[in-house]
């Protein structure tokens, strides 16, 4: 008989050990009970005390755990997250970080046993790590009784604070859903409540570990300040730190709970509790509530899409495509064309695609029909059956043929479909034609504009679904207006009724403008002007971010009516909205073109194909791939006619962005080399390249 304390073998039948003195007694594994050794009952449930008890199942590794969950997880993610692995060793990363635990972990598992609270636990780390990724965030770290969860590394996010409240708040739904299901089935069940806390800032993180985690090389204040907005939330809440706060403002409906004392700073910092998400979904929503600069330099592009919509009043139906990069603006131009629309009798649906929709079926479509019927997100299935009905009969669409497909899109249950025998296929087919009964019929009613935004996050069945509307729009009052962006190729858009606008920067003149505007006068020193056209090049989303920056930080001041730079220009740092669109960009690109641009970034903003091509030490072939895969980009543009060629970097801002992310050993390394190719390269004339080389040589 082994001794459960001292692990002592005894000879059977003692009532103690003899090598520690401990009680023998047995554990009733019914009610934890503990009961005299010869006890063949529980003398307190009655439970047989002879049987064999259950062998407690053994603590999962986090290995193991996401082996487990991984059928949870959407789509391609798990291959996505891989594809970064080399990415991302060695860099300074802005990250949003996300605490997340259990309330009161200990007491209810006193209160259930460590059988039932594996099981529990088991449960719910399968709730947490599945809704961090239907955002696009990786667990970096599981505890005891939650987990750590980052958004933004290793797959770089240009939303990241926003897709972490969302992921929170999802987190808080789905154990509402647990709770009720628990109590269901248990009958008296203590709620389990989580708590989140979230903050946004620069770490150092290092080599991608075993499947989906993240090891840290630094970890810096970013995390321990997320987890000490973990630690003030109360259960079943989630707290903000002032950083994401500013970067998600007017997304979510929030409470500012003051200033509160945080471990291991010396000032106290503010802090917010998220309540709700608002009705803005984009920053464009918040920029139009707040108030949006003057319409500049986009009139022409505006006329097309009033052109395009009298042809298609007239019964040829039209399509256009407003393709720019981001930031230019698609969306304030597809907002001036509605407002030029007011008066008309007109249909006007609109949905979008969001970046982490893009695994959810129908997203943007669902988005169209829930506006065109006006279902509310407190509607009942009743209610909304009512409404698709009600509409399909003003427009004379058959009811039979229609109605299951479109409840099934809305989600409702008991849509009718599971009535009908028919193939996944089938199923696709008769719903894309149901919306295209109802678009095309709808404009005989009415001229109908049906705009998606932002096809570059667009699903596949809504592709396929848009592809077919387009190719039965003509001879109907049918507008369709798309907007993306270049990387986006729309294979299926070749129609003679469909055309494509392309938006350019804006003119030197017309950033000045907006910056006018935004600072509410006109009369801004030289030195600024220069400051803000070299920085955001027309990027109308990165003057504005970049005006704010500047006022926040107080780097310019309002002196005498007049605005002027009043600190140094080197604590002027980017702002975290245009970083994350950066480098979401730049983390999309082959292995090879990435590793090239940060090494031309050290270079400088423009640099001779002789020298990359030392540096780099590749095939020309295999050179001549990634500069021009780094130029479909549009990430450089070229000069000069090969070899004698040179390369710049289209934005002075993508250069400082993926240079700052650069580990400094790593960047002294890279001047080194440069120094020496500066060197070797212009050996007869280096009289030339002094500047250059005393500059990379202090660097190194």
């Amino acid at each position: 008989m082994k001794c459960p304390q001292c692990q002592f073998e005894n000879p059977e039948g003692k009532k103690f050990c003899g090598d520690c003195g401990a009680k023998f007694e047995l554990l009733c594994p019914n009610c934890q009970t503990p009961n005299p050794h010869k006890f063949k009952f529980c003398g307190d449930c009655g439970h047989n005390l002879t049987q064999p008890s259950p062998a407690i199942p053994k603590e999962l590794s986090f290995d193991e755990k996401i082996a487990k969950i991984q059928k949870y997880l959407p789509s391609g993610i798990t291959e996505k997250i891989l594809s970064q692995r080399d990415r991302i060793e060695g860099e300074n990363r802005q990250v949003t970080v996300m605490f997340c635990d259990m309330k009161g972990f200990m007491p209810l598992s006193e209160k259930l046993g460590p059988e039932a609270m594996y099981a529990i636990m088991d449960e719910v780390y399968e709730i947490l790590i599945h809704k961090v990724h239907e955002y696009e965030g990786t667990v970096n770290e599981m505890t005891g009784d939650g987990v750590m969860a980052l958004f933004g590394a290793p797959i770089a996010l240009e939303d990241a604070p926003q897709r972490a409240i969302r992921s929170a708040m999802a987190i808080h739904r789905e154990m509402t859903r647990f709770n009720e299901r628990m109590r269901q089935e248990k009958g008296e069940f203590p709620p389990v409540k989580m708590r989140v806390g979230i903050h946004t800032g620069p770490v150092v993180v290092g080599t991608l570990g075993n499947d989906l985690r993240v090891e840290f090389k630094a970890v810096g204040d970013t995390v321990n300040i997320a987890s000490r907005m973990e630690g003030l939330a109360e259960p079943g809440t989630t707290y903000i730190s002032e950083d994401t706060f500013k970067i998600s403002e007017g997304l979510f409906r929030v409470e500012a709970l003051g200033e509160k004392e945080i471990k291991g700073k010396e000032k106290p910092l503010k802090v917010y509790q998220v309540i709700a998400p608002s009705s803005r979904r984009t920053r464009f929503d918040v920029s139009a509530e707040r108030g949006l600069t003057p319409f500049v330099g986009r009139q022409r592009e505006l006329e097309l899409l009033l052109d395009g919509f009298e042809r298609s009043r007239e019964g040829r139906g039209q399509a256009i495509s407003i393709i720019s990069e981001a930031g230019i603006g698609k969306s304030r131009l597809l907002y001036e064309f509605r407002k030029a629309m007011t008066n008309e009798d007109v249909i006007f649906l609109e949905g979008r695609c969001l970046s982490y929709s893009r695994n959810v079926a129908y997203h943007p479509i669902v988005d169209v029909l829930k506006a065109n019927f006006e279902i509310q997100d407190t509607d009942t299935d009743q209610e909304i059956r009512e409404k698709v009905t009600s509409f399909l009969k003003a427009i004379q669409v058959d009811e039979a043929s229609t109605l299951p497909y479109i409840l099934e899109l809305l989600s409702v249950k008991d849509s009718g479909i599971e009535k009908i025998q028919m193939s996944p296929e089938s199923k696709k087919d008769r719903i894309i034609e149901s919306l295209k009964k109802i678009v095309l019929k709808g404009s005989e009613v009415k001229p109908l504009v049906f705009a998606i935004e932002d096809l570059h996050w667009i699903d596949r069945s809504s592709e396929d679904a848009l592809k077919e509307l387009l190719n039965g729009i003509s001879g109907f009052r049918v507008f369709l207006i798309f907007t993306y962006r270049p990387e986006f190729v729309l294979t299926w858009g070749s129609r003679s009724y469909h055309s494509q606008v392309t938006l350019n920067r804006l003119s030197n003149r017309e950033s000045l403008l907006m910056v006018s505007h935004l600072l509410k006068t006109e009369d801004v020193n030289k030195d600024m002007e220069d400051l803000v056209l070299q920085k955001t090049e027309g990027i109308p989303f990165f003057i504005e971010e970049f005006i704010k920056s500047l006022k926040d930080l107080k780097i310019i001041e309002c002196r005498n009516g007049s605005f002027r730079i009043t600190k140094d220009l080197k604590t002027v740092a980017v702002p975290s909205s245009i970083h994350d669109v950066i480098m979401a960009r730049v983390d999309a690109l082959p292995e090879g073109a990435r590793e090239l641009l940060r090494t031309g970034t050290v270079i400088e903003r423009e640099f001779s194909h002789a020298l990359i091509r030392k540096v780099m030490d590749l095939a020309e072939t295999t050179l001549l791939s990634h500069l021009s895969v780094l130029k479909d980009a549009e990430l450089l543009y070229e000069r000069g006619i090969y070899p004698d060629n040179t390369y710049i970097f289209r934005h002075a801002l993508t250069r400082e962005v993926v240079y700052d992310s650069i580990l400094t050993t790593t960047k002294k390394q890279l001047h080194k080399r440069i120094a020496d190719a500066i060197e070797d390269i212009q050996k007869n004339n280096l009289d030339e390249y002094y500047g250059a080389l005393a500059e990379h040589y202090i660097a190194a």
